[in-house]
């Protein structure tokens, strides 16, 4: 986010929720971690275990799971095989996060989520092609976006904390139109969503 971004957000919000604007000035400019290093098949895996879980139990399990590719000489994605399910199972997985580690191991062999190829298609496409997989829906095809291809407009309707701590800020009346406020920080959405995660961690 540049300076000059930054001092646009705090316009906007300002227009219709003033503390918001406070909490932006005091956070400052914002920059969203980029992802990319860690390979897509690794990143939607973590992404995946991490779901509906703090993030120091997905952390406790991700770890677990590492040390049990390597214990068994096999890198991630291929670690995720149907030889090695209940080692995945056993790791802190549930049954279902099994199959979609899985699934995402057979589409990464078979050459559907190549990152090149996934680049070149436009966001509703792109989005479609994840979401064909065992156990991805739009939230995981939202972080995806966001994080590791770098999309400055993403809103993630599914993220519930994301969308209480931005209804927040606003009065009831307010409460009604947040789509439309929302929209108000469009193409840079993103960076929206992040400020709301970032007043979720209690930062500052």
């Amino acid at each position: 986010m540049t300076p000059k971004l930054h001092r646009q957000f705090l316009k906007t919000a300002g227009e219709f929720a003033p503390k918001l604007r406070t909490h932006m000035r005091l956070l400052g400019p914002v920059q969203i971690p980029n992802r990319k290093h860690l390979g897509l098949p690794k990143f939607l895996a973590r992404v995946i275990i991490g779901q509906q879980l703090s993030t120091k139990a997905a952390r406790t399990i991700w770890s677990r799971i590492q040390t049990a590719a390597r214990d068994a000489d096999q890198r991630i994605p291929h670690f995720f095989c149907e030889t090695n399910i209940e080692t995945i199972k056993a790791c802190g997985a549930s049954g279902n996060k099994a199959k979609a580690l899985l699934a995402i191991n057979e589409a990464y062999i078979d050459g559907r989520i190549l990152p090149a190829r996934l680049r070149k298609m436009d966001f509703d496409t792109r989005s479609a092609t994840l979401r064909d997989l065992h156990g991805v829906g739009q939230w995981t095809v939202d972080m995806a976006s966001m994080f590791y291809f770098g999309d400055t407009d993403i809103w993630p309707d599914g993220d519930l904390a994301v969308a209480r701590t931005f209804r927040s800020y606003l009065n009831v009346r307010q409460s009604r139109k947040i789509d439309e406020l929302v929209a108000r920080f469009s193409p840079n959405r993103s960076y929206l969503a992040f400020y709301m995660w970032q007043v979720v961690d209690g930062v500052p």
